[in-house]
């Protein structure tokens, strides 16, 4: 390495930090085992002349997969003056520690955050702008989608750069095996909800009271808060009034959505449902994967666990149907992303958000875990393109125009009462209504408490 020392430290702020910790430890290693000389690129050592000291990274614990393990690796690489500390901590804890940490006058110069939290955090002191960074650097709005654009520039400044991943909420999947065996073209998903509603009793199958295989699951979207967004936006609903400045979960189209899909919850019966998805899911992988279920919204990890558990599984990728005035497609955009901490180091902090957020080497670590960039330059989206289900993934990145709800609801919001629908407990408007007055009082009280 010519003599010059990397320095890349991970620690855990909790015993559940091993994971995580573990893993970026085992991809500094790897990489440092690998290194005969200097590993920086041109354009990587040009950006380290930004970050000179130690820096600390407050990490988000991801239980289920651990950090990415070639982030670490990239960026010392590239900023081989730079010490960066990595502090892994759970996600339900991430910002009471961070307020803590600034409070304490001990402020990490970045932190992760889903792009749900950015008003929360920046209302709260906790996020550094880094609007003249991001113009010095000659990069625009037209690098992101509409929605994460939205997300990372209200009240007129730059608040955050994509980070580990970049989610497309949501692309729809199917086994293909299961329409061509129902007389289904193999090679094309439903566009349309009335499409969607007509294949799924054909690729539904029980004997008796026994499913063998069903169509889909479509009240249980990655939890009922995906769900109502997933479907509100297909079916073209509005959550949020921006001239009011009030939710609107009340919107007909809404409305209608929920009355769909939980009606499929009805149709089939949920709680036998889920008994049979319990009883068929593997172990650690998407239920999907068990080959009994014929179509399913999936983010990129639930994927690749899929085809890791069955090489052989034949899976189609396309559009989220839609009803008018929604649209085949519609997708909202979340994920991780990076953000500066208030703190003397908002340089060094924006060396590592300018890598990993808009940078070739780092997007390109991005994706070799698997995960997609968010800077829609990255020659990485090229090379994921190559594979059909990364690809679809990249063009839910592309057209997505929506944030996420979290962004409109930085007070907070439950969608706990949805399961009283599913349950047959309530009916769709009473439910609706009491989730509207809900989000509604928690979002007068955030803005009160935030003057």
């Amino acid at each position: 390495m010519n003599g010059t020392v990397h320095t890349v430290s991970v620690r855990r702020d909790t015993r559940r930090g091993h994971l995580a910790s573990a893993s970026c430890v085992a991809g500094v290693a790897a990489w440092l085992a690998a290194c005969g000389s200097d590993a920086g690129t041109s354009a990587g050592q040009g950006q380290a002349a930004g970050c000179r000291s130690r820096i600390e990274y407050f990490c988000r614990l991801r239980v289920d997969q651990g950090v990415n393990p070639f982030i670490l690796p990239a960026f010392a690489s590239a900023h081989p003056n730079c010490a960066l500390e990595v502090i892994t901590v759970p996600s339900s804890e991430l910002q009471s520690k961070l307020a803590a940490s600034v409070v304490a006058g001990t402020p990490p110069a970045v932190v992760d955050l889903p792009p749900g939290w950015t008003k929360q955090l920046q209302a709260a002191g906790l996020l550094a702008a880094v609007d003249d960074l991001f113009k010095r650097d000659k990069l625009n709005k037209d690098d992101f989608s509409r929605g994460l654009w939205e997300q990372m520039s209200f009240l007129g400044k730059v608040w955050f750069m994509p980070g580990q991943q970049t989610n497309a909420d949501f692309v729809l999947f199917w086994n293909k095996a299961h329409f061509r065996e129902a007389g289904l073209n193999p090679d094309k998903g439903p566009e349309t909800i009335a499409e969607l509603e007509t294949m799924l009793p054909k690729l539904t199958r029980q004997t008796g009271d026994e499913f063998q295989r069903i169509g889909m699951v479509p009240w249980d979207l990655y939890g009922h808060g995906n769900t109502i967004q997933a479907w509100g936006r297909a079916f073209g609903g509005v959550f949020f009034d921006e001239k009011k400045d009030e939710l609107t979960f009340t919107h007909a189209r809404i409305q209608r959505a929920v009355e769909w899909y939980t009606g499929w919850a009805k149709r089939l019966n949920a709680a036998r449902v889920i008994a049979f998805r319990n009883s068929v899911a593997p172990q650690g992988v998407h239920w999907f994967g068990s080959g009994r279920f014929s179509i399913h919204t999936l983010v990129a990890s639930a994927v690749a666990g899929v085809r890791r558990h069955d090489p052989t599984i034949e899976i189609g990728a396309g559009l989220m149907p839609g009803e008018t005035p929604g649209k085949p497609g519609t997708v909202s955009v979340g994920g991780w992303a990076v953000g500066a901490v208030p703190s003397p180091k908002r340089e060094e902090a924006w060396e590592f958000m300018r890598f990993f957020g808009a940078s070739p080497e780092g997007t390109a670590a991005v994706a070799q875990y698997g995960d997609v960039p968010g800077w829609l330059k990255s020659p990485a989206l090229a090379e994921l393109s190559k594979d059909p289900l990364s690809k679809a993934f990249v063009d839910g990145l592309r057209r997505a125009e929506f944030p996420q709800l979290g962004f409109y609801m930085p007070g907070g919001w439950s969608a706990n009462p949805m399961q009283d629908i599913v349950d047959g407990k309530r009916g769709v408007r009473e439910v609706l209504e009491e989730i509207n007055r809900d989000a509604n009082q928690r979002h007068a009280e955030w803005k009160s408490r935030s003057k």
